[in-house]
């Protein structure tokens, strides 16, 4: 890298002016997003005060767009009972928040999900999949299979997505992010690993990405072209026989064709490979403690260590095989994975990517972007521990180092 320092402070400085998202009517005053991280800020499902205080925070700290984590499109749709879904008391509590955030200076979405198989929620009518699956995440809850989906279950499931979407734009909401990653139903679907059907929905990555892509082609048919829609999709997802980076740029090509906004490139398996999407320590003691049952709190004891495994990080990880997307499409690519430095984004933006999504660093120190971008600091100080993931299910993400 050319180690002038005029010519690298000119190019940051390129990265934080104004650009449009896709060929939507939304412009970003920079290139940076926050990544859909789970906050879990709510009380009985409503977002509380400390979720709006910490998007307002992120706005101030310069993003350009900050993405509220998993917004399930209905009440089957959550992974726990508690969990945060789009209804009427969710809603006014959104609207508040998307105001502050505006007056901030900072634009907001929200991820739209549906958890499938993966789920511990008692109160869901039944556990939905795109095959009858064991669900471990569930088993100690009483919730040990899923239900095969017919046809009644796939069009509620677009119905619910599409009316999410409409009700969020209504409440002025700047762009939705759908999860189409991680292990959540709609990567179910696109996974062979869980998707075994033998019907027009599975075998082929044409038939296993019928059902995410029908459900992104109604969420645009309903909120309008010009309305930002952006896809998180796995790169890979850290299995062997997984959805793999050949199925990946498949889907690209496919999600561009509909006039998708943007794409966000992420990878791992919640329930299988937690930490392909992360990487670094495994903060196993405190998710030990956070244990919603002394049954699971001794399996996750006994089998955690074996189970869970760890993938060391460096700067960057998923740039190899973000490379091969870029290569092969024209669409926005939001690019994510190891970003913590002004090193770092001056080498993803000069790969050919239009956006840097940022978590874990953004956590550690809300105002790291402007650091960088006033040249304060070089690179962030997180250290990767991953503790902040114990804080979800304590009382909100935050991190436990000083930002100092």
């Amino acid at each position: 890298m050319d180690q002038n320092p005029f010519k690298e402070q000119s190019s940051i400085q390129n990265a934080f002016t104004a650009k449009r998202l896709g060929s939507s009517s939304l412009f970003l005053k920079n290139s940076f997003i926050k990544s859909a991280t789970y906050e879990g800020m709510f009380d009985k499902g409503v977002p509380n005060r400390k979720l709006t205080d910490h998007h307002v925070t992120l706005a101030k700290g310069g993003v350009g767009l900050t993405s509220i984590s998993y917004g399930a499109v209905s009440a089957d749709a959550r992974t726990f009972e508690d969990q945060m879904y789009i209804n009427k008391d969710s809603l006014n509590a959104l609207k508040n928040l998307v105001r502050e955030v505006h007056v901030a200076g900072g634009k907001v979405s929200m991820q739209l999900t549906h958890c499938g198989y993966f789920s511990k929620n008692k109160k869901a009518k039944k556990i939905l999949a795109p095959s009858k699956l064991f669900n471990a995440y569930g088993f100690l809850s009483g919730l040990g299979f899923s239900k095969a989906m017919d046809e009644k279950d796939l069009n509620k499931v677009i119905e619910d997505f599409v009316r999410s979407a409409v009700a969020l734009k209504a409440i002025g909401f700047d762009a939705l992010e759908i999860h189409m990653g991680h292990g959540y139903l709609l990567s179910q679907f696109l996974s062979p690993l869980t998707n075994k059907r033998k019907d027009a929905f599975g075998g082929s990555i044409d038939n296993r990405s019928r059902f995410p892509l029908e459900v992104v082609k109604k969420v645009i048919s309903a909120v309008g072209p010009e309305f930002p829609i952006l896809v998180k999709l796995n790169l890979e997802d850290g299995l062997k026989g997984g959805f793999s980076l050949e199925d990946c740029i498949d889907v690209s090509k496919k999600l561009e064709n509909l006039g998708c906004s943007a794409i966000v490139l992420s990878g791992g398996f919640t329930s299988k490979s937690p930490f392909y999407m992360m990487r670094g320590q495994i903060p196993l003691k405190g998710m030990i403690e956070n244990g919603s049952s002394w049954t699971e709190k001794i399996t996750m004891s006994l089998f955690g260590p074996l189970i869970i495994k760890k993938y060391a990080f460096k700067p960057n990880f998923f740039l190899h095989q973000a490379l091969k997307v870029r290569q092969a499409t024209k669409i926005d690519l939001v690019y994510i994975g190891g970003v913590d430095s002004r090193e770092g984004i001056l080498d993803i933006l000069s790969a050919g990517f239009n956006f840097v999504a940022l978590a874990r660093p953004l956590i550690h120190d809300p105002d790291f972007l402007n650091k960088i971008r006033e040249g304060r600091i070089e690179k962030s100080l997180c250290n990767r521990c991953n503790q902040c993931i114990v804080e979800m299910d304590r009382e909100g993400i935050k991190c436990v180092l000083d930002s100092a």
